[in-house]
């Protein structure tokens, strides 16, 4: 049975065949571009919404403004809101330290002030309290309470409002104060600012700018909301711009993957068809007619390719979505769960057509020179390497072995392309995880020793209470903390030069010991937040065993001194720390050195040291817990905490952090879950694309294998010959891909990301991984094919026309 222009049927399912491959390759490119385009479009929308509720929603402020002013940026056009922002030192509310802001009503949701009950403070004696604020003083609406502004006497203030919880001032137990502003005028304030919300469609840098020339302002009463302003695009923050130039480098990346998928499924397609446009070329088709055939159907392609692949790019952009819907209700709750991306789709449709019409150009440019005679004759169909390029991997390998390898490298051209095909996928994977770096070098997350609540008390805690507490049902872990001051010496050379600048003339001993000036701050652990301290644990081990048997400290190598981050000493491994006692003076070995140390102390400290809670007790006679930190478990937590305050008592401050760490980690999720959405995607497509790439290779030599089976190949042999075939591909591919995708990774990181100060360090891991993938799923696409050539008759087999 014959097709059209004598084709025979089996021809026009082997050309169907991989008219589906080509198909396919389409449709991964499309879902590439608008799965990436679209998962970015809508992470700027969340990322937004995330910004606002962290740093507020206004664009710009202007210091100290004048009414003239105020009255001639509230006028532009292109200003949506404006409002007043007055700052305050700390003040007192009930005897307990407050903070202090006054802002104009109007302006207040901006700022993620939301009441919820009562109304908005106007008279000179009205405020407005924190939920959690008025719960813990035990006042409501309409209650009268004594609040004083920094350097004023306490008087009756009456509760106008409540509004929603600030988790940072709820986790510090300070609350947020809102008085009226006609009592904040009659305040020393600390800042007045001017907030300017501009209109979304408003040309914000320009409007700036004018503001800036036509008020003569300058650059001390100007401020700008640089990250609300980078999320919008419209910012010069350099962070933002170095993550603008990543972005545009990895869409020139998907693009040229998306066009060496389809280029590669093409190429071959066109390549094992010269016969086919030969007897074309014998029926009197012109060259211009081939060129004009192969592009048309790539453009035919289109049908099915780019709807579906828009389908499947959507698919990915609803999973994310619907993910976060409904896992950070508190802020994405109002966005719909089908949010559709027209900047998504748009890119998808233009790059698919694109890839399109730049991967079959050249093809059809092959086609189209393919000679009448050659295909009468069948010139070229199948060939074989030279003998004596063939007898080298022949002597190394089994026959089979070196035919399969010879069979890959006997095109050049085509071993490039299939080899490019899959380095460019991975190269695209490794390049896409630099924003897996950026995002854990640049947002916080909470730690396994984050508390829920934590407890201080001036006279402390005793053992009594902390068995207690343990004993709660609702409560997961309990770890307590002793701080203390000490004077610890240790060897004067390992003082910073920072440190020496600072202290000025420092004296030793005749051993070369320092004479502190300054007392070291002294923490005691237990063994759970030893255990906790490896994620920052720079050299060294950590173990309580260890350090009490061996007299063991551990040092840590940023000091924190009056909430600044420096390092006074540069202590190693094995050093000494003698510390003065009661008793007299213990000598301690360095054992352990953490880079960081997640308190902070007011005082000056020379350095700081954490023990075991024996030690701690042994060297300054406390047994007292100053601070006890407790997680609770995920069921009945409100009635938990009532427990907690009950055993805790009146004189105990208890500081709630549930709220800010499910914040943090909320954030965290939000950007994780496009970070790694993206990856996924991109490793997706890259399988796929193997997947694709290896069983059109494996189908287009058909005949060719079926010649071998007819000489007496057996199918263990075709089968260890197709293998060899398919990893020399993966394996070439997986090494150049490797190389550029490190090389990829490491201009990224250390030439565009300057400003976020993320370090490179050689992906080891995940090229281990790419290699371990890339060749299981070379040797299982290729076998699908093959089975079906196995399958077939011999004379079946060599008969198919390719």
């Amino acid at each position: 049975m014959t097709g059209y222009l004598g084709l025979s049927a089996k021809t026009l399912s082997a050309h169907k065949k991989r008219t589906r491959l080509s198909t396919f390759s389409i449709i991964l490119s499309v879902a590439l571009v608008v799965g990436i385009f679209s998962m970015l479009d809508v992470l700027l929308k969340f990322e937004k919404l995330q910004v606002i509720n962290d740093y507020g929603n206004y664009h710009m402020y202007i210091t100290d403004a004048t009414d003239a002013e105020i009255g001639a940026v509230s006028g532009r056009a292109d200003v949506k809101n404006t409002g007043t922002w007055i700052a305050f030192n700390s003040g007192s509310i009930a005897g307990i330290s407050c903070d202090i802001v006054a802002l104009d009503e109007n302006f207040a949701p901006n700022m993620g002030i939301r009441l919820l009950e009562g109304t908005y403070p106007e008279a000179g004696d009205e405020l407005m309290l924190e939920s959690w604020a008025a719960d813990k003083l035990g006042v409501s609406v309409g209650s009268r309470i004594f609040f004083s502004f920094p350097g004023q006497e306490e008087r009756s203030f009456r509760v106008s409002g409540v509004f929603s919880d600030f988790s940072s001032t709820k986790a510090t137990g300070e609350p947020v104060v809102i008085p009226s502003m006609q009592a904040a005028g009659s305040a020393q304030a600390e800042k007045k600012l001017l907030l300017i919300e501009f209109k979304e469609k408003a040309n914000m840098r320009r409007a700036i700018e004018e503001i800036r020339e036509n008020l003569k302002l300058s650059d001390e009463r100007v401020g700008l909301n640089d990250r609300l302003l980078a999320v919008l695009g419209q910012s010069d923050y350099k962070a933002a711009l170095e993550l603008y130039r990543v972005g545009a480098v990895l869409f020139l990346i998907v693009l040229a993957a998306g066009i060496m998928m389809i280029y590669n499924t093409f190429n071959i397609s066109v390549m094992e068809r010269m016969r086919s446009f030969g007897l074309l070329r014998c029926v009197g088709a012109s060259k211009a007619q081939i060129k004009r055939l192969v592009r048309r159907e790539g453009f035919l392609l289109l049908r099915w390719g780019l709807p579906l692949g828009i389908l499947l790019g959507m698919g990915a952009t609803l999973f994310c979505s619907a993910l976060l819907k409904y896992y950070n209700g508190y802020l994405f709750s109002e966005i719909p769960l089908f949010t559709l991306s027209p900047v998504g789709i748009a890119a998808g449709a233009a790059v698919g057509v694109l890839t399109v019409a730049l991967a079959s150009s050249l093809p059809a440019k092959k086609a189209s020179k393919v000679s009448p005679v050659s295909a009468v004759s069948g010139a070229g169909e199948i060939r074989t390497k030279k003998a004596g390029k063939q007898g080298l991997l022949t002597r190394l390998l089994p026959v089979e072995t070196a035919m399969g390898i010879g069979s890959a490298l006997m095109k050049k051209r085509t071993f490039l392309l299939m080899s490019l095909s899959i380095a460019v996928s991975i190269a695209m994977f490794l390049g896409f995880n630099v924003l897996v770096n950026f995002m854990y070098s640049s947002l916080k997350t909470t730690k396994p020793y984050t508390p829920d609540i934590t407890l201080t008390a001036e006279a402390g805690f005793d053992s009594e209470l902390f068995s207690r507490l343990r004993e709660l049902d609702g409560v997961k872990y309990v770890y307590g903390r002793m701080f203390g001051h000490v004077t610890a010496a240790f060897d004067a050379d390992r003082l910073t030069d920072t440190y020496r600048e600072q202290a000025g003339n420092i004296e030793t001993d005749e051993n070369g010991l320092l004479i502190p000036t300054e007392q070291s701050w002294l923490i005691s652990y237990d063994a759970n937040q030893l255990k906790w301290a490896k994620t920052d644990l720079a050299e060294g081990t950590l173990s309580q065993e260890k350090l009490i048997a061996e007299n063991g400290i551990i040092a840590v190598f940023s000091n924190i001194r009056k909430g600044v981050t420096t390092t006074t000493a540069d202590l190693k491994l094995g050093d000494k720390v003698y510390i003065d006692t009661a008793s007299g003076r213990e000598e301690f070995t360095v054992m352990a050195i953490l880079r960081s140390a997640p308190f902070s102390d007011s005082s000056l400290n020379l350095a700081t040291f954490i023990t075991t809670e024996q030690q701690f007790t042994n060297l300054t006679g406390d047994t007292a817990y100053d601070v006890i930190d407790i997680q609770l478990r995920n069921h009945d937590q409100e009635a938990t905490v009532s427990q907690i305050k009950a055993l805790a008592g009146a004189d105990t401050t208890f500081l709630d952090s549930r709220q800010k760490n499910s914040e943090i980690n909320q954030t965290f999720f939000t950007m994780a879950v496009f970070v790694y959405g993206f990856t996924a995607v991109i490793a997706l497509i890259s399988i796929l694309n193997i997947v694709n790439t290896m069983q059109t290779t494996v189908s287009s030599k058909t005949r060719y294998l079926g010649v071998l089976r007819a000489v007496g190949m057996s199918g263990r042999q075709l089968g260890r010959m197709v293998a060899a075939e398919a990893l020399t591909y993966s394996i070439s591919g997986a090494v150049f891909g490797c190389v550029l995708g490190a090389f990829l990774q490491w201009v990224l990181i250390a030439r565009l990301l300057t400003a976020i100060r993320i370090t490179w360090a050689f992906p080891a891991v995940q090229i281990l991984f790419i290699f371990l993938i890339t060749i299981l799923v070379s040797l299982f696409s290729s076998a699908a094919p093959l089975k079906r050539i196995r399958a077939m008759g011999i004379s079946e087999t060599i008969g198919s026309l390719q």
